[in-house]
This record gives structure tokens, sequence and C-alpha cells, in this order.
């Protein structure tokens, strides 16, 4: 199974900007191919599944290993999910990491389960893409998985009624769900958590921040 091949867009070396891990020293192993298309997406080179280059599973890992150590594993893209092999390159991502997340918009259940596996799962709103409904509807699943955490970009009205009344009707625990203000640039990401720092606060949200943003701006490699 090591030599099953995968379009890859980049592999580096950083710090994991958002989600529960936000500051933990990461490898990034960015798959390549999106067919989710939100108009806000910072990696819109990712979305050609024909881009990137063709590499096998072991390759990959031997990629990231020799950028130097990392306790986190972030498996991105791209979107995830729509790599039929993605199950077989996290059961080998395990065997060499001991944390792996997954960054994806849900678009199909969880393709394995396991303790030292999590999945920041980011379903679309409205306003982001024509698609956005593809990510909501597995949102049982993943609502099942206890390791998924809801991650929702979350920009100018409607987003924030919108936010709510899908976090609702999917029922997401409170607990899981973390708000992302949209932006790429660190005085729209600002403006944006601000305005979502009252729904954190009235129901039990948390906030993700966008430290890459704050950091280094909208670029590759980060």
């Amino acid at each position: 199974m090591d030599d099953t091949t995968f379009r890859i867009s980049e592999i580096f070396r950083s710090i994991q900007g958002e989600g529960p891990s936000a500051g933990s020293p990461a490898h990034f192993v960015r798959l390549q191919g999106c067919g989710v298309g939100c108009h806000w997406c910072d990696t819109k080179y990712s979305w050609d599944a024909g881009g990137g280059r063709a590499m096998a599973a072991s390759e990959i890992w031997n990629e990231a290993r020799a950028l130097g150590d990392a306790p986190l594993l972030v498996v991105t893209g791209g979107e995830p999910l729509e790599h039929p092999g993605l199950a077989a390159l996290l059961g080998l991502a395990l065997e060499r990491c001991a944390r792996v997340e997954v960054e994806t918009s849900g678009i199909a259940p969880p393709p394995l389960c396991h303790a030292r596996l999590f999945y920041n799962v980011s379903p679309k709103l409205p306003a982001a893409t024509p698609a956005w409904e593809r990510s909501w509807r597995a949102s049982a699943a993943w609502v099942d998985e206890p390791n998924a955490t809801f991650k929702i970009v979350v920009g100018d009205p409607p987003d924030a009624d919108d936010a709510l009344r899908l976090i609702a009707a999917h029922r997401l625990p409170a607990a899981r769900v973390m708000l992302m203000p949209e932006g790429l640039t660190d005085p729209a990401v600002r403006s944006h958590a601000q305005a979502l720092a009252g729904l954190c606060l009235e129901h039990g949200f948390r906030m993700s921040p966008r430290l890459h943003i704050w950091m280094w701006g909208a670029k590759r490699g980060v």
C-alpha cells in the first residue's frame, strides 16, 4: 500500500494556525484537488485535481520527516476526502506520527477512526460557495465521531445567522464548535473576530485563530 500514488500540492513544516491544535509545530501534507470552491479560499492553487505532483505514500512521509521533528501531522487540501485512498494514507501516517489531523469540509463520513486521529471539519455557509450543502450531508456521521471538531468560517452578514441556524439544525455539539473569522489579512481577521466574540460567549463556542495570517499573511508554505 506504500506505493499508492497521491497528487500532492505541497509538503512543509510550520505552525498550525487554526483549530484546536493552533500554535503547535506541525508537518503539513496538502493534497491536490478540491471541488467545493469557497470564494474566500486562500489555497486556490490546490483546487485543480490534475495539478501538483504525483507521489507514493512512502515518499510523502519520507519528505515530511526530512524537514525535521514535529509532534503533529496535518493532512489538508484541497479536499482530502476527495481522495479514495485516504484511509490507507492515514493508516500509514498513524504508524509514524503521534497525532494526525485531517482538515476537511466534511463532504463524506470519516474514512478512518483512531484514538490519535482527529478531524477539523469545516462545513460551509451558503455565502461561501454554491456547493455548500455538500459539506453538511454527512453531518450526523461527524457528530458521532468524538474526535471531530467543527470549525466554521464566518464573515460578513448573513454568515453568523446562517451558522447558528445550521449548527442547530444539524445538532452540532456546542463544545465541539469553533467559529473562525474569515479574512486573508490581519485587519480583516481582527474585524470579523471581534464580531464573533459575542456569539462564542453567548453559545459556548470556541474561537479559532488564524495565526498564519497574523504572522505571515496569505502565502504558500506556512
